[in-house]
């Protein structure tokens, strides 16, 4: 269907679009940069890997207060987390497939590729949250709240009710995270 509205590959559309979405991955890297670099809390298996990554990249520009980091030479040391960046609803994915939960457990979907768990994103030690994440991830913990809370006009199944409750743990914990701040020495 995308050929057949954007053309052929041979018009290069698709690499058009693809160099559009590789722009914008960096300028949300960038944004991620700059949100960390004012203490801005992060969680997730991913938060200590990236925040080390932020902190070599920190010094090596020298981004000091009252001094002027040059934007290219940044978005150039940010490129290669970019290539791995997947943003995502309720937390990014710095993609590594060797750790990735996704894969591990994923279902064959009946195509080549498998069908990751999406809810296994919670865990993964790629996954990492900032304050930005927080509207979803308290909307689903919400919806999980009130799953348990109907429960009393149609009581669930035991197993049921003590997966809700540990997935309700789940998202308290995460979300605590990315309202937690945290100054540069903790990072």
């Amino acid at each position: 269907m995308f050929e057949g509205y954007a053309g052929t590959s041979a018009s290069g559309f698709a690499a058009e679009v693809e160099a559009e979405q590789a722009t914008a991955r960096l300028d949300y890297l960038h944004d991620l940069y700059r949100d960390w670099d004012t203490g801005d809390p992060a969680g997730g298996g991913a938060a200590r890997r990236i925040g080390a990554e932020f902190a070599r990249i920190h010094a090596e520009l020298g981004d000091l207060p009252g001094t002027i980091a040059s934007t290219a030479r940044l978005r150039t040391m940010l490129e290669h987390l970019a290539l791995t960046l997947h943003p995502g609803v309720l937390g990014d994915c710095f993609f590594q497939p060797d750790v990735a939960v996704c894969l591990k457990r994923a279902k064959p979907s009946g195509t080549r590729r498998p069908l990751p768990m999406l809810n296994s994103c919670l865990s993964c030690p790629n996954a990492r949250r900032t304050p930005a994440h927080l509207p979803r991830l308290e909307q689903a913990r919400d919806q999980a709240r009130q799953a348990l809370d109907e429960t009393g006009r149609r009581p669930l199944p035991p197993l049921q009710r003590a997966a809700l409750h540990d997935h309700l743990d789940q998202l308290d914990q995460l979300i605590t995270q990315c309202t937690t701040r945290q100054n540069k020495a903790a990072r």
